[in-house]
Parts: C-alpha cells; sequence; structure tokens
C-alpha cells in the first residue's frame, strides 16, 4: 500500500470516527430539538394558532416541525402541515371547530397526513402541485383530493390569499396569508432553527446551511433559483402584503418586525 493510499484510508477513518462521535453525541443530548409543550394547540394570532411537535428525524438530523391552524369564518378549521396525531390534540381542535381542509404545502411535508386522513375521512387533502405523482406518496396510499395553485379555493377565499413559489426538481411551495391578522404561513421556503436547542451535528448543520439565521436554507436556494423571474415576482409579492407575523415549519417565528425581517430573509432573491 502505497503512502498517498494510506493517508487517504487514515482521513477517511478520522472523517468516519467524527461522524460517528457527533452521532452520538447528537442521540444522547438533552436538547429539545422543538418548542415545548408539544402537540398541543398555542394561539399565535386572532383566529391562528401553531402545534409545535417534534423532533422530526431527517436524514439523521433532529428538527424542529410545526403545523398551523386557521379558522375560517364557517368555524371549518385548516390544517397547514399538519403534524403528529394525537386524540388529545384532536379533542381540542373540536373545541375550535370542524377540522375540514388538511394542507400538504410542499412536496417534503405529507408524510404525517395519513394518521389525519384516517382520523378525519370526510376532510378535503389539498396538495402542492405534482405531490400526487410522487411514487412514495402512491405507496403511502394517501387521498389527495385537490392541487392547490394561484388562486385560494372558495372555501377560504374570502380571508386567506396563496401563492406559489417554483423551483426546480418538482419543488413547489404554497404560501398563505391570513389577512384579518395579517399572518404569512410558509413551511421550508424560511427557516429559523436556534443552534442552542438542537443537538450538536443539528446545530452545526443549521449554522452551515443558514437555517439558523431566519433565511433560506443553502441548499434550497439553486432549486429555487432555478424559478428566475417568478421566484423575484413571488418574493416581491411576499414583502408587500406587509406581515405581522410569519410562521413557518422550522424555528422559531417572526413576531417583532416581521416584514423587516421576511425583507431580510429573502434579500438573496430579489
Amino acid at each position: 500500500m502505497d503512502r498517498n493510499t494510506k493517508i487517504a484510508l487514515g482521513g477517511a477513518a478520522v472523517a468516519a470516527g467524527a461522524v460517528a462521535w457527533l452521532a452520538a453525541r447528537e442521540r444522547n443530548s438533552d436538547a429539545p430539538a422543538s418548542y415545548p409543550p408539544l402537540d398541543v394547540l398555542k394561539p399565535f394570532a386572532e383566529g391562528v394558532w401553531i402545534v409545535d411537535s417534534g423532533p422530526m428525524i431527517a436524514s439523521g438530523l433532529s428538527l424542529p416541525i410545526r403545523m398551523t391552524v386557521i379558522r375560517l369564518p364557517d368555524r371549518s378549521l385548516m390544517l397547514h402541515s399538519p403534524t403528529r396525531f394525537t386524540p388529545a390534540l384532536a379533542a381540542s381542535l373540536a373545541e375550535l371547530g370542524v377540522v375540514r381542509h388538511l394542507i400538504a404545502p410542499n412536496i417534503a411535508h405529507w408524510t404525517r397526513l395519513p394518521a389525519w386522513q384516517r382520523a378525519y375521512p370526510q376532510a378535503t387533502l389539498w396538495a402542492a402541485p405534482g405531490l400526487a405523482d410522487r411514487a412514495q406518496v402512491q405507496r403511502a396510499g394517501l387521498r389527495i383530493d385537490r392541487e392547490l395553485d394561484t388562486t385560494a379555493p372558495v372555501e377560504w377565499a374570502d380571508i386567506v390569499d396563496q401563492g406559489l413559489i417554483a423551483g426546480a426538481a418538482g419543488f413547489t411551495e404554497v404560501w398563505f396569508h391570513h389577512r384579518p391578522s395579517r399572518t404569512l404561513v410558509l413551511t421550508d421556503v424560511v427557516q429559523h432553527m436556534e443552534p442552542e436547542r438542537l443537538p450538536p451535528m443539528t446545530a452545526l448543520i443549521a449554522r452551515l446551511s443558514g437555517g439558523a439565521t431566519g433565511t433560506t436554507p443553502r441548499y434550497l436556494r439553486p432549486v429555487l433559483r432555478f424559478g428566475g423571474r417568478d421566484l423575484r415576482t413571488a418574493v416581491a409579492t411576499l414583502i408587500a402584503l406587509s406581515p405581522t407575523r410569519v410562521v413557518f415549519a422550522h424555528g422559531r417565528p417572526f413576531t417583532e418586525d416581521a416584514t423587516t425581517q421576511l425583507r431580510r430573509a429573502l434579500a438573496w432573491a430579489q
């Protein structure tokens, strides 16, 4: 074995050891990786609630995850990016209204929906464009009833606006804006994970990706840039809404100077 091969093998062994050490620290960390209390309704704005859950394990990382609930004038409920289903949470939702709309806002945020669909078989499941065509979704037996687009359907158009942020590789995220409270609901396009709340490896990746700073993760930016002028138009539309609150699936929402924070978060795309 030549010297260069030994060096390469030695480097690979060191890297593997470092990954194993970080993985062990990840498993043993007492960082909450979420925002307790979990799986309970929390008032967020008039007519809007959030449910923090998780951590969600994705590619070995421990991520906080959040559902947003909007109550419509007829007391029907929209569940955006549903998280873990529990009977206790279902009972709390019943006190607010009737679950009639289940929302899968992009190609990643649908995996918890089968349990909700079993619990609420009469609810309409709305999905981001292209989700129904994905083999993983079809294998899961998820029934998708309606596809979301740039125009809010009659079911919520009176108080909720919506639009699309489209990129490459089939990625499309649907945003929602609750007009009465000026609450903007995103999913993955903005993330604001706090490293001190995360296990070591997840915290490191969050810092490197930008997901810890209240912006679009760097790994998602090339996908979104494929949208070109449409991306810039979508970003301008979001900022023009002048939201007083911005909530998303991963991390601490923007609740102060929200429009300024949103403009800063999406400056890379303007």
